[in-house]
């Protein structure tokens, strides 16, 4: 039988074990992400892993929040108090598990019932777990009685290819309108030099506050300041800040990115407004840079996450469901998947009304969303 195991930090257990679980898509359940997300102030850490002869077969994070803390429950979820399962931040879980199909299917049955022995310690009635991939909510649904809704889409340029050109080619007729964006910042005055997220988080700071108002989503400057400067602490050999400079030298922008295997994860940005050239300067720093790096780097997807949907797709991203996924406890063994497909297949619709393309008709039959 595996050993199903509790830990309250993430430091009591090993990073390569851990990190042998997480595929490149996964960055935010990776040892380095969660370790910079401990914050007990904010929400109760936990980890479980399952673990048999002395090797890791399956490990999750779960978070029991402070009331005022919590992030809004999904409409799947109402009415539930819930023991929320997978990274809190980043808005992408997948289930970390052997590769072994035969040995998985164990491990994540030992998963969900650690998970549901913890949530009830703290008087919950339910698991959640929120903004999972298809597969992954394919997996739950073939061992376990569950209640799911399409819950967001995010955006990922898939470039197989490696190159630049190979990504030019993934823009089809937007190519023109791309390479005007790209001319348009060349001739500016502008560039764009990298650095370490370290050296520069008092200058950053401030211009994702002002980005941050900007589309109001205010957040308290100091707050700002301390996440990057934990992120920095935790996760300064994986960022790079992409710095817009002015012919001086001065910071008129910058995009925190972070690289886990062959992805890159555009993670946050900030630019002072009143000092851009309407030189598409997001987009350079963001997208067209990180490419060129990404390039040098072997590297083939780059993350751009759930929002401005039609803008990532217009530049060559994909568009992938994720699915807010609730598992009532006790939890009861044996597939089932309940839904409803109306409202799921209204969210979809709305996705493509907005973003105009980017999503595979395969993947997007929310019909074939079925357990494995």
């Amino acid at each position: 039988m595996p050993d199903v195991k509790h830990f309250k930090s993430i430091d009591d257990i090993d990073p390569a074990a851990w990190d042998a679980l997480v595929p490149g898509s996964c960055f935010y359940q990776s040892h380095a992400w969660l370790r910079g997300q401990e914050r007990p102030d904010f929400a109760t850490p936990g980890y479980l892993t399952v673990e048999a002869d002395g090797e890791l077969l399956a490990a999750t994070p779960y978070y029991d929040f402070l009331s005022e803390n919590a992030p809004p429950l999904p409409d799947v979820a109402e009415g539930r108090t819930v023991l929320r399962v997978g990274t809190r931040t980043g808005y992408h879980n997948e289930f970390l598990l052997l590769k072994d199909p035969g040995a998985a299917q164990e491990a994540l049955d030992a998963l969900i019932a650690g998970a549901a022995e913890q949530a009830a310690a703290l008087d919950c009635d339910a698991l959640l777990f929120d903004f999972v991939t298809t597969d992954s909510l394919r997996l739950l649904a073939a061992r376990f009685e569950v209640r799911a809704q399409l819950r967001a889409a995010e955006a990922v340029v898939h470039n197989d290819g490696g190159t630049f050109e190979s990504y030019r080619q993934l823009l089809g007729r937007n190519v023109r309108k791309r390479e005007y964006e790209i001319r348009r910042f060349a001739g500016s005055g502008l560039r764009v030099e990298t650095a370490r997220l370290s050296d520069c988080v008092d200058e950053f700071a401030p211009l994702v506050g002002q980005t941050m108002d900007r589309y109001g989503a205010s957040l308290d400057p100091a707050e700002i300041h301390a996440f990057l400067t934990v992120q920095a602490r935790c996760l300064d050999d994986l960022g790079t800040v992409f710095r817009c400079v002015d012919e001086e030298g001065r910071l008129v922008g910058a995009n925190l990115s972070f690289d886990w295997r062959d992805t890159c994860y555009a993670r946050v940005a900030g630019f002072d407004y009143t000092r851009t050239r309407n030189a598409y300067e997001y987009f350079n720093v963001v997208y067209y840079e990180p490419l060129h790096r990404m390039e040098r780097h072997g590297m083939t997807a780059l993350h751009l996450g759930p929002s401005a949907l039609k803008a990532k797709v217009h530049r060559g991203a994909s568009l992938h469901p994720l699915w807010a996924a609730v598992v009532p406890l006790p939890a009861t063994a044996g597939a089932g998947l309940r839904r409803d497909a109306v409202a799921d297949q209204a969210l979809a619709d709305a996705v493509r009304e907005e973003a105009g393309g980017g999503m595979s008709d395969d993947e997007w039959d929310l019909n074939r969303v079925t357990p494995l």
